[in-house]
């Protein structure tokens, strides 16, 4: 069985003996306080990159033994880290002292020999130690080890102390052979914690997606694209466990496992995968779609890449373009035409100001997308550009009042001022070249995100102290929103200048009222003067309906408007609007609460009790009609249920109805049609008699 490969491997020897356990000064940290914090920091940032690393442990100085070296101890073999790796981290040192050169042979006796079935393509000792305990190694041993890690490609790294700038003594001689021979680093603390301030994503080598360039029907040129930059969340998949209630943790044991199932709102029985079809909701209704219907949607073809055409690059605007990250475009590298080709083809695109429009087909059955082929002149390379492209429906038009008017002219002051702000505000000077070599501020892809730094910070406290609040984001990304001290200084005085050329006057904006008014004519009833009628013709005056609830929402509150506008307008009037009010809430509700239509009903019903009940009773015999087309089984249910039924004869003698049945309504005796006399010519009587 092949061996598993991981990307590092990396033990860390930490000193916990006498020698690191006093502080230099007073009121400082001392030494081993300041190589626990940043042990603790190395194994968190290698815990939240979620790469394929080993970590170890050694303890220097302890009092348990390792073989036949005294005071050090294989405190964790390589594995994978751990967060309990730093909560068992020593509180405090030991009063022993160990030999730091035999804690390095501990280290590589671990690797060569300590696990197996592993492949480490680098592998790298942390040595954390004062060098105050001497190790009193010979030259010949000296000589021997460092023979063993150059030709095993170790790297040993120093971290603590400063070898080039503390006292020379024999150790750090030692120790600055094995930094050099295995191309190591060496750093102080303060270095280390100011490099591990924030977090770092993974590094994975590039995957390219392999494909061919097609340019008409006969030119195919193997490429390959490779992501620049893409936009990913932080944390992609967010796992749920159940709760330890001992531990107060997540369970390592128990998860939380999901089950779907369907259930037939109307007889309330769960569906079978067999019974179940999907749909589309429009209209009010559900469209079935079937997998036979899948199979007459349009086919995108297998996976590809084909150009369109050529345009210019000035028809294509950075807002038409889309998508979550951008490629770089190369041609494939066992092809050296392919790659001399889409140089020559970028370096055209270039020189005539264009770009292609290619259709993309991510892999065979995926939805096509376009996207836009532009050239990259770089001085690293020369290659194209893959970025997508938006489409129609993407677009949104927004309408902007003109600003290209002699009303907003400005002034040559004003366009000095503007560009005298711009100069103070330049981020390429930010700082004082004698503080700092670089005085650039917030480089574009140097700077990180502050709010992906903070999730990470807040996993890594919650996994070190479940239960407890997390706290606020700390200073060092409190400072990434900040104004570099300079650009406010230089931009103060700017800033005044504009503030005198331009004044600014506050404009009140008043709340827009939203208005409903029929829509449809049929709605309003014709009226009929009888005193205009003149020389027998009849004239038709059409009554021009009152706005209807003259509040800001019809459905905010139906009850306490229906109660606003009575007795300033027809009862007949109120109730159409209330009725329609109430259909709204039915039929657009896609929540399923339907507390607010209910209550509606109930209130348009008393009122109806008190003045006549017509209204309601022929409103709610329509309405219970189309309920039955519709299937709305529920809230016919749901109007028993609530007891707002007809309104009976015993509640109000207009009334129709005897009971709640429908069946039940009166009808008066003489709702025969009197027939009309009408007089016929003696000429059609005669015909008649005729036939």
């Amino acid at each position: 069985m092949a061996p598993t490969k991981i990307d590092q491997g990396t033990v860390i020897i930490l000193d916990m003996g006498r020698n690191v356990s006093e502080p230099k000064n007073k009121g400082e940290k001392s030494f081993y306080e300041s190589a626990k914090e940043c042990v603790g920091k190395i194994i968190e940032r290698k815990i939240i990159s979620k790469a394929k690393n080993y970590l170890g442990i050694i303890l220097l100085g302890s009092k348990k033994s390792c073989d036949d070296f005294k005071y050090i101890e294989l405190y964790r073999e390589l594995q994978a880290p751990t967060w309990q790796m730093i909560r068992d981290l020593p509180e405090k040192p030991c009063k022993a002292k160990g030999n730091w050169f035999d804690a390095l042979i501990v280290a590589f006796n671990h690797f060569q020999n300590g696990i197996s079935g592993v492949k480490f393509v680098n592998k790298q000792i942390i040595l954390i130690t004062n060098f105050e305990a001497p190790s009193y190694a010979e030259d010949e041993d000296i000589n021997k080890v460092l023979d063993g890690v150059k030709e095993n490609d170790f790297e040993i790294d120093v971290f603590g102390p400063d070898l080039y700038a503390e006292t020379k003594s024999n150790d750090i001689d030692i120790a600055k052979k094995f930094v050099e021979g295995t191309n190591g680093t060496t750093a102080s603390f303060e270095f280390i914690m100011r490099y591990l301030l924030f977090h770092k994503k993974k590094i994975t080598n590039p995957i390219p997606w392999n494909i061919d360039l097609s340019i008409g029907p006969n030119i195919k040129i193997p490429v390959s694209a490779y992501i620049r930059v893409k936009d990913e969340p932080v944390v992609k998949n967010w796992l749920k466990s159940v709760r330890d209630p001992v531990t107060n943790t997540a369970s390592t044991t128990e998860g939380i496992v999901k089950s779907k199932v369907f259930v037939n709102t109307d007889n309330k029985i769960i569906c079978e995968q067999a019974d179940i079809i999907k749909g589309y909701y429009y209209g009010q209704e559900i469209i079935p779609f079937s997998e036979c219907d899948k199979s007459m949607l349009y086919d995108p073809g297998v996976k590809s890449l084909n150009v369109y055409g050529f345009t210019n690059a000035n028809n294509i605007s950075w807002q038409s373009l889309n998508g979550d990250g951008l490629s770089y475009l190369f041609g494939s590298k066992k092809d050296k035409k392919a790659q001399y080709t889409i140089k020559c083809l970028a370096e055209c695109l270039h020189e005539l100001n264009l770009v292609g429009i290619v259709r993309r087909v991510y892999n065979t059955g995926n939805a096509p997308k376009m996207y836009v082929l532009m050239p990259v002149i770089d001085a690293k390379c020369i290659c194209l550009s893959l970025i997508g492209i938006c489409y129609k429906e993407d677009l949104k038009n927004i309408a902007f009042p003109p600003t290209n008017s002699k009303k907003y002219a400005c002034t040559d002051e004003q366009v000095k001022a503007f560009k005298n702000l711009i100069q103070a505000m330049d981020l390429t000077k930010a700082y004082e070249e004698s503080d700092f070599d670089d005085t650039e501020a917030f480089p574009i892809a140097e700077t990180v995100s502050p709010s992906a730094q903070y999730v990470m910070d807040c996993i890594a406290y919650r996994a070190m102290n479940p239960g407890k609040p997390l706290p606020p984001p700390r200073e060092e990304i409190m400072l990434l929103f900040k104004t570099p001290p300079l650009i406010q200084k230089r931009a103060k005085e700017p800033i005044q200048k504009l503030k005198s050329l331009f004044q600014l006057n506050k404009l009140e904006v008043k709340a827009k009222k939203i208005i409903s008014e029929p829509m449809d004519v049929d709605l309003v009833q014709p009226i009929f003067d009888e005193h205009q009628l003149n020389n027998d013709k009849q004239k038709m005056q059409l009554n021009i309906v009152d706005k209807l609830f003259k509040v800001e929402k019809v459905e905010t509150d139906p009850t306490n408007d229906f109660d606003l506008l009575k007795g300033g307008k027809p009862l007949r009037d109120l109730c159409f609007e209330m009725s329609q009010v109430i259909e709204r809430l039915i039929f657009g509700n896609i929540d399923g609460n339907f507390d607010k239509a209910f209550n509606a009903i109930q209130h348009f019903r008393n009122e109806c009790v008190l003045e006549d009940p017509s209204y309601y009773n022929n409103w709610l015999r329509e309405f219970k009609t189309e309920l039955n087309d519709k299937k709305k089984n529920n809230i016919l249910e749901m109007l028993d249920k609530k007891k707002v039924n007809f309104i009976i004869k015993s509640e109000n003698e207009k009334s129709t109805f005897i009971n709640q049945d429908e069946d039940s309504q009166l009808y008066e005796n003489d709702t025969m049609a009197d027939l009309t006399e009408v007089t016929i010519s003696t000429q059609i009587n005669e015909m008649f008699a005729d036939i």
